[in-house]
């Protein structure tokens, strides 16, 4: 079944207070490391676009978080950092926001921002059409 929300706010509200309060503060990092950045709901996400480009997402899932990193490709500058990580391609996973993962979440996307006319991701270079018609 399709969510219904519209807005990131609409995401954060209906979260519980566990992954809400972990979440809220991955999105004030972002907000406040790009502050030009622009937030949305794509793919039944929060997702942050920056200069017209998807740069990341945040999503709470039935085990885990998530912060999706679109141009995943600039991952690779964290491959060590990683090892520790449950993570898939973009997908970097976990269940507690402790000090260490944020501080690696506030490098990771402070690099990938600065660093995306590297990526050879042509997918992530703009920003997508909402995935459904609000209205």
């Amino acid at each position: 079944m399709r969510s219904l929300l519209r807005t990131a706010d609409e995401y954060f509200d209906q979260l519980d207070a566990d992954r809400k309060e972990p979440l809220l503060r991955l999105r004030r990092m972002i907000l406040g490391i790009w502050p030009g950045i622009v937030e949305d709901m794509d793919r039944e996400m929060p997702t942050y676009h920056l200069n017209g480009r998807t740069l990341c997402a945040l999503a709470n899932q039935k085990n885990f978080m998530a912060l999706y990193i679109l141009p995943h490709d600039l991952l690779h500058a964290f491959k060590k950092d990683l090892l520790v990580y449950d993570r898939g391609r973009s997908c970097i996973r976990f269940k507690r926001l402790e000090a260490d993962t944020l501080d690696l979440f506030d490098r990771i996307i402070k690099y990938t921002g600065s660093q995306m006319h590297e990526s050879q991701l042509t997918e992530v270079r703009s920003r997508r059409r909402p995935s459904r018609v609000l209205g």
